[in-house]
């Protein structure tokens, strides 16, 4: 709030929040996904669903928005032009693959963008229909989430089914998700530090169930623990920022660190 009101950086008094990276509380406040909703699936809101689906997980899979700009939406999948793209555009390097999160290449050995391009998003593009009459007739991201966990690079913790479907949860696919506050998959990172709230040992494996009723928990809370000038949470934010929380915890008690180190912009600097 104190950056998009123009005041001068640091924008916090602790030291762990200036000095590297972290999520906004929203994902929605991202600079990604800000550029998303603008240029991808805002002007695209009447496009058939299943190719929604499909572009948002185009988005999510190469996680930048300068290659997401240089593809343009898809409404015709040609996965070996966008593997040609993605080779030119490294072969000058410029951005393709987000360094946000793990992209699974499935074991393939080549480039990464071949796995991706015909080993997860191929099979996707063929099966959007279906999604989509799933999404259409039960207004549900879980059942929506299931059927996607059956496909390549979409399994596992279900990460992945979780980034690509919070974005079509902000289209007409799924805008009105009977189960948008009552159901969300919890990737590593909101795991770890579930375990942390709730004085687990940091690797414990929890069953699946008990990480939904510990998030719609603290879910529960954030409505009379959160100050007045907080926006409205979202269940999905309370998982999102577990994962953040998580990344705080390494650094204050010396686990290690994140990677990423927050970079202000100088205008920041010299407001």
């Amino acid at each position: 709030m104190a950056k998009e009101a123009g005041n001068p950086w640091p924008w916090s008094n602790d030291p762990i929040l200036n000095e590297y990276k972290f999520t906004n509380v929203k994902r929605e406040d991202d600079r990604t996904t800000r550029w998303m909703r603008t240029n991808w699936t805002g002007p695209h809101g009447n496009r058939p669903a299943g190719e929604i689906i499909f572009n948002c997980a185009v988005f999510r899979y190469f996680g930048t928005t300068e290659f997401a700009g240089a593809l343009g939406w898809q409404d015709d999948w040609q996965p070996e032009a966008c593997i040609e793209l993605a080779r030119e555009r490294a072969s000058h390097g410029e951005k393709v693959f987000t360094g946000a999160y793990i992209i699974p290449t499935l074991g393939h050995r080549g480039p990464k963008a071949e796995a991706v391009a015909r080993l997860i998003l191929t099979p996707l593009w063929a099966d959007r229909d279906r999604l989509a009459g799933i999404a259409s007739s039960t207004q549900s991201w879980k059942a929506v989430a299931m059927a996607m966990r059956g496909l390549p690079g979409f399994g596992g913790t279900g990460f992945m089914v979780k980034e690509v479907l919070q974005d079509v949860i902000q289209t007409p696919v799924l805008a009105c998700a009977v189960d948008r506050n009552a159901w969300c998959p919890a990737g590593p990172g909101a795991r770890r530090g579930l375990n942390r709230i709730y004085q687990r040992p940091l690797k414990q494996t929890v069953r699946d169930e008990e990480l939904l009723k510990e998030m719609v928990e603290l879910f529960e809370q954030s409505h009379a623990a959160l100050p007045e000038f907080m926006p409205q949470l979202e269940l999905h934010d309370i998982q999102f920022q577990l994962c953040e929380y998580d990344k705080y915890e390494r650094v204050r008690l010396g686990q290690g660190r994140p990677k990423a180190r927050y970079k202000p912009s100088i205008q920041g600097l010299l407001l």
